[in-house]
């Protein structure tokens, strides 16, 4: 019989869950607690076939599409009906940890482990989903897996991505032997939940158990070209350079301060710089940079874009540079489904946890997928609000309880 009320659901098994965690934080691992696992790698294959074999020991189905997203479907009662879904991503950062993304993940295997465990059938099927390069470190945009999913990037342009070592997306999907022929209308969902670490300090600081996250604030990434020209560093004088370099640095202080004067919502940052020469004794003649600009309301992160675009031209001109600015990815701000934070809410209310509701600052796939199906996501804190670290880490007791929230979320809507 399917479950009907709070008081019949099972509790997730949190020794299970950690041993997961400490198993896959085995493959790629960083120093003492870190990962590495950039997608579509040799470490990323190994973490993908460890996942794979635990959902089939679970009885679960896999499937996977041209981006190699995995998708895990536990069969329902009735499969006409589309399934409730939850997941996030293995991929990591270089010196990332334990617990971003892969807790997601993890957490949507361990409602299915549970419920196998009090053999408990649901109405709807539930799929567990793993995105492929959520990060963005190898292969860019980030979210890109969620992203071709969602209809925001094509076929022909997914293939073609170029990692940093110069290897097609396509090329090394294949490689790894996820890249399936599954379209989304073979996926059907009716919801989709994505439980991650904070990845900041406002759980931690406020003593909250879990977040119940009802927005994303929205990205533009812009790609910025600064072209002067190469000279000697000793016999060029300093009022006869063109130096991109320079130029570039400019730059980044005046797109700071274009943030700031936005408020304390706005964010503006560059942390990738590449100049086309790299010698000590030479004015840099071509330097690029990626702006990443963030906001949670559009008028004003679409006021940053065009902003950022006039601040780099203003002052490639000052220095005698040109800069071309072009728009590489964007993402609009996302508000929740109602009815799935809502579901999250009363789960932690059942559960008699304290929580707190608040938007994300970072960017999750969730943020793609709720253009497609109803979405929400639940927040776990992470200690002193660290992430994309090696020293990153979530407890057993708040990676149980972000679970056990899941669970009566899925459950709920899958019965």
């Amino acid at each position: 019989m399917p479950v009907r009320s709070f008081d019949e659901f099972p509790t997730i098994n949190a020794d299970r869950l950690w041993a997961r965690h400490m198993e896959m934080a085995e493959i790629g691992p960083v120093e003492e607690t870190g990962s590495c696992r950039l997608a579509l790698t040799k470490e990323d294959k190994a973490a993908r076939d460890l996942f794979a074999r635990w959902c089939r020991d679970a009885g679960m189905q896999l499937r996977s599409d041209r981006a190699g997203n995995m998708f895990a479907l536990r069969p329902g009662r009735d499969d006409r009906r589309p399934a409730v879904a939850a997941g996030s991503h293995l991929d990591t950062q270089p010196h990332g940890g334990r617990f971003d993304g892969v807790s997601g993940v993890l957490t949507a295997l361990e409602v299915v482990e549970t419920l196998n465990d009090a053999e408990i059938e649901t109405e709807a099927p539930l799929m567990v989903i793993n995105w492929t390069n959520e990060e963005g470190v190898r292969f860019a945009p980030g979210l890109l897996g969620s992203a071709w999913f969602a209809g925001r990037i094509d076929n022909e342009t997914l293939d073609e991505i170029l990692s940093t070592d110069g290897r097609r997306f396509a090329d090394e999907a294949d490689a790894v032997g996820w890249r399936g022929a599954a379209s989304r209308d073979d996926l059907p969902m009716d919801a989709f939940f994505e439980l991650h670490i904070e990845q900041g300090p406002v759980l931690e600081a406020c003593g909250a158990d879990v977040g119940i996250v009802a927005s994303v604030q929205g990205l533009r990434w812009l790609d910025v070209q600064v072209t002067g020209s190469d000279a000697h560093a000793g016999t060029t004088p300093l009022d006869g350079r063109r130096d991109a370099l320079l130029a570039a640095a400019a730059m980044l202080v005046e797109l700071s301060a274009t943030g700031r004067r936005e408020g304390p919502d706005a964010r503006v940052s560059v942390g990738r710089l590449k100049t086309a020469t790299d010698g000590p004794s030479t004015v840099v003649g071509q330097a690029e940079f990626v702006i990443d600009i963030r906001h949670p309301n559009a008028a004003i992160l679409n006021r940053l874009r065009d902003r950022c675009r006039q601040v780099c031209k203003e002052v490639a001109q000052a220095h005698g540079c040109a800069a071309r600015v072009s728009d590489r990815f964007a993402v609009p701000p996302t508000q929740f489904d109602s009815t799935c934070v809502e579901a999250l809410e009363q789960a932690a209310k059942s559960l008699q946890l304290s929580y707190r509701k608040m938007p994300s600052g970072a960017l999750h796939d969730a943020a793609n997928v709720a253009s497609l199906v109803p979405t929400a996501m639940l927040f776990i804190p992470c200690r002193d609000g660290i992430s994309h670290n090696v020293a990153e880490y979530a407890s057993n007791e708040h990676l149980a309880a972000g679970c056990n929230v899941l669970l009566r979320a899925m459950l709920e809507r899958a019965t």
